[in-house]
């Protein structure tokens, strides 16, 4: 009589090898020479509540675009889902995140969310944004940026 293996015990072991080397490559890196992003945003002299700033590539050969929240007035992006390297437009938006945020609830559906109040930072700073940064390979990413309310200073 011949010895076969019974078909589960070589399917299982065989997924469970499959399933962990795809497991080990989710967090892995995409090869890109991403590096992490930080630093402090305020706005008006303060640490802005809560807002959400972003690093858009300049350039056709940048590969990459990120950002994330602020959160009393501090932001990082982590390295794993960092920017290479390059130049790159910064926006930052918020509407306004604090208790002082108005909420307009009178032309919501019923079980949909409030529509946030309107945009708090000049539209300089997201819309038409002039902020920049420049991701470099060596050293530590951190950008600050210090937001003011009134019109642009000429």
């Amino acid at each position: 009589m011949r010895d076969h293996a019974h078909p589960i015990r070589v399917v299982v072991p065989t997924f469970a090898i499959l399933l962990a080397l795809n497991l080990s490559g989710c967090g892995a890196s995409d090869e890109l020479p991403r590096q992490a992003v930080s630093g402090t945003v305020t706005f008006a002299g303060k640490p802005l509540d809560a807002g959400l700033i972003t690093f858009l590539p300049e350039g056709a050969e940048m590969a990459t675009q990120g950002g994330g929240p602020v959160v009393a007035g501090k932001y990082a992006i982590a390295r794993d889902q960092g920017l290479v390297p390059g130049k790159y437009k910064v926006t930052i938006s918020s509407s306004g995140g604090g208790k002082e945020t108005i909420v307009d609830t009178t032309n919501n559906m019923p079980g949909m969310p409030p529509v946030p109040s309107k945009e708090v930072i000049p539209e300089r700073y997201n819309t038409a944004s002039t902020l920049t940064a420049e991701v470099k390979a060596e050293g530590v990413n951190v950008f600050d940026f210090d937001l003011t309310p009134g019109p642009q200073s000429k």
